[in-house]
């Protein structure tokens, strides 16, 4: 085997070491003139503040297709309009109170009963009994007639409403049954009342 003289070996070495040294990296810790410049990092594009947020044409039409076939689904799965509505009013027992002498229904009563009506349109199997009742003042006979006023002026409001007046039945107590017992305006104003019974047909 033919040996290099040492001069070339010296020169390959330098050689090797030379490239070696052109492939490394130098890290620099200070700025300089001879730094080379930083590296700049893509930046993704931000929307305006002040753009309307409006998604990319791709993800819209996905979008738009998933919220169609929710209003579907919704669709499909309502309920009869029927029910959707309040809960049924109270009908057993609903009480409406009057002012002395008086057998006229204010516009809050007049409200309940058009609910009551609304329900009981769908619901033929339900009869009322409208009892009117009075306040101790005055005769037994004045009383039992302006009780079956109070009480009548409740039906008329059921069946301007669509109700059968069939199905409603009307009964006048006077003073005798009073709800609250005593001689003080309080009690004058809670005795002087219509009440509704519920019954089965």
């Amino acid at each position: 085997m033919k040996k290099f003289p040492k001069i070339s070996q010296n020169f390959l070495v330098t050689g090797a070491l030379a490239l070696v040294l052109s492939g490394c990296s130098i890290v620099v810790f200070e700025d300089g003139p001879d730094c080379p410049a930083a590296m700049e990092c893509p930046v993704a594009a931000m929307p305006s503040i002040d753009a309307p947020n409006q998604p990319p044409a791709a993800a819209a039409a996905p979008a738009q297709s998933d919220q169609t076939e929710l209003a579907e689904t919704e669709t499909d799965a309502r309920q009869p309009l029927s029910d959707l509505l309040m809960t049924p009013p109270l009908i057993d027992g609903y009480v409406t109170n009057f002012a002395y002498d008086s057998a006229e229904l204010g516009s809050q009563a007049i409200d309940d009963l058009k609910a009551i009506a609304a329900f009981l349109a769908d619901n033929g199997d339900i009869a009322l009994v409208i009892e009117g009742h009075c306040d101790e003042r005055g005769s037994r006979d004045y009383n039992l007639a302006l009780g079956a006023r109070r009480a009548i002026a409740m039906r008329d409001v059921l069946t301007a409403n669509g109700v059968d007046a069939n199905r409603i039945k009307t009964v006048s107590y006077g003073k005798e049954r009073p709800i609250i017992v005593g001689s003080t305006p309080e009690a004058w104003a809670r005795n002087r009342r219509a009440v509704i019974r519920q019954q089965a047909r």
